[in-house]
């Protein structure tokens, strides 16, 4: 419980951190979309940056648990931290994509992807 509850702090904060220093994100199609669906009836960026920044981090450990059988033997000790690498580029283009996000940082996307492995692979201990 204490490395689900360290991952999902350390993911949901470096997401966090890379919508909001991104100084041209553009979030207004998201809102758009919860709109026609009558999710969300006033703009707040705040709401949507926390809502991208928790759909990367589930998604991201979704799909660690997801794969998990697959990567037990080979991955084990040799390209674990690749792996993690792939599963957070996968989630956070993945949700990236789907809610059309633009104008991120890619530079702050690069440090995310690198710090949120490293936290992954070095939580794995726990």
């Amino acid at each position: 419980m204490l490395k689900i509850t360290l991952r999902l702090t350390a993911l949901l904060s470096f997401n966090y951190s890379v919508v909001v220093l991104s100084n041209n994100i553009n979030v207004y199609q998201l809102f758009i979309d919860l709109n026609s669906i009558r999710i969300m009836n006033k703009y707040n960026e705040v709401v949507l940056y926390i809502i991208i920044s928790i759909s990367v981090s589930l998604l991201t450990l979704f799909l660690i648990y997801f794969f998990r059988p697959f990567i037990e033997i080979y991955l084990l000790h040799f390209l674990k931290f690749n792996f993690y690498f792939l599963i957070n580029l996968i989630s956070i283009s993945t949700i990236y994509i789907v809610f059309r996000i633009y104008g991120y940082s890619r530079l702050y996307l690069l440090i995310y992807l690198f710090l949120s492995s490293l936290i992954l692979y070095k939580s794995e201990s726990i």
